[in-house]
């Protein structure tokens, strides 16, 4: 966020935390000091250094002085410094969570109708290097849940979506359920992998294009998945990810339709499979875990997103936005990007 990287304040007083606020409408500059001003009142010895809209409008007059621009956006930074925990020298990412999580604040967004996200400032700073993005595939990259989809084309959907949805409220084993589940899809036709990418799977609005400004950037990107390697390879290679990893699924001798069982020998791709991932993923490509982001929407993605240096539950279950490291609910998952510290314009440019 260019607003948000200007320091004015002396060494000993530099911001310790970065906080983004998500609102449905619009408002001026002038409506969002007058709404913030309720966030001050909640915390004790706040100090803020610098605030702006983030996502302007693109004309240039506007990108040059956005602190002072009375333009309209749905996004707001504030640069601040607060009081760390006793015995702690700086802001980890979990005091942001418990802070984000207290009665004060969750009251401030139901009131106010917004979403905050708190990051330590040291993290905030780090994104504007590139790194290791991860993300889930099924109602994250793309806006379907596979296995629902291979069971309805054999008439099973209502059994297999029960289990699916209490697998992803975390009420069930992911790896019980999703074997329990895949012995449903016995008989499936494999042409059905064509079937589903032609005619049923929708990428989630933002997706393209935040792949594409990580890229521009120099990220390193991978899809880890619970579901299946057919279309996780496809969402690879359509949006032009570095990695993919999902589970196999068994197929008849015939090859013409899946015989009911994850390949034998190989291992399921749940909660601490993914995890593991996420850190050979950064060992291999020597980018520190700290400069890792991990993006999902169910139970079985928390443990990468608290091993990532930023965990983001998108659009997720609520038990999985209340234990996430940062929680964001967005139309599109282009508005990361703003969570990464980059402007409307730096995101435009990137795209153009």
């Amino acid at each position: 966020m260019e607003v948000l990287t200007r320091v004015k304040s002396s060494p000993r007083e530099a911001p310790n935390v970065v906080v983004q606020i998500f609102s449905k409408v619009q408002r001026d500059r002038a409506e969002w000091l007058e709404l913030t001003k309720g966030i001050f009142e909640t915390i004790a010895g706040w100090t803020t250094d610098a605030t702006g809209i983030v996502d302007l409008a693109d004309s240039e007059a506007d990108q040059a002085s956005p602190i002072l621009s009375a333009d309209k956006g749905k996004i707001y930074g504030i640069q601040a410094r607060i009081p760390a925990p006793a015995g702690h020298a700086n802001l980890s990412l979990e005091d942001c969570r418990k802070l984000r999580d207290s009665v004060a604040i969750s009251e401030f967004e139901r009131r106010a109708d917004v979403e905050l996200i708190f990051q330590p400032f040291d993290l905030y700073l780090l994104h504007r290097t590139p790194g290791l993005a991860v993300f889930d595939m099924d109602s994250t990259l793309i806006q379907q849940e596979v296995i629902d989809e291979l069971a309805r084309s054999v008439g099973r959907y209502e059994l297999v979506a029960a289990v699916t949805e209490a697998a992803m409220r975390g009420e069930l084993d992911f790896e019980e359920s999703l074997r329990a589940r895949v012995a449903h899809l016995k008989g499936v036709p494999t042409d059905i992998w064509e079937h589903l990418k032609a005619n049923v799977i929708t990428f989630t609005p933002g997706a393209r294009e935040l792949i594409k400004v990580l890229k521009h950037l120099g990220w390193k990107t991978a899809v880890l998945s619970g579901g299946f390697t057919p279309l996780a390879y496809w969402v690879k290679d359509t949006l032009g990810l570095d990695y993919a990893f999902a589970n196999q699924l068994s197929i008849n001798t015939a090859g013409s339709a899946l015989s009911g069982e994850v390949l034998p020998g190989t291992s399921i791709v749940g909660a601490s499979v993914k995890k593991d991932l996420l850190l050979k993923l950064a060992g291999d490509e020597k980018i520190s875990t700290t400069h890792t982001i991990a993006v999902g929407d169910g139970s079985n993605d928390l443990l990468m997103m608290h091993a990532a240096g930023l965990g983001i539950a998108f659009n997720a279950k609520p038990k999985v936005q209340e234990a996430a490291p940062a929680r964001l609910n967005s139309p599109t998952l282009l508005d990361i990007m703003y969570i990464l510290g980059f402007t409307k314009q730096e995101i435009n440019d990137a795209l153009s």
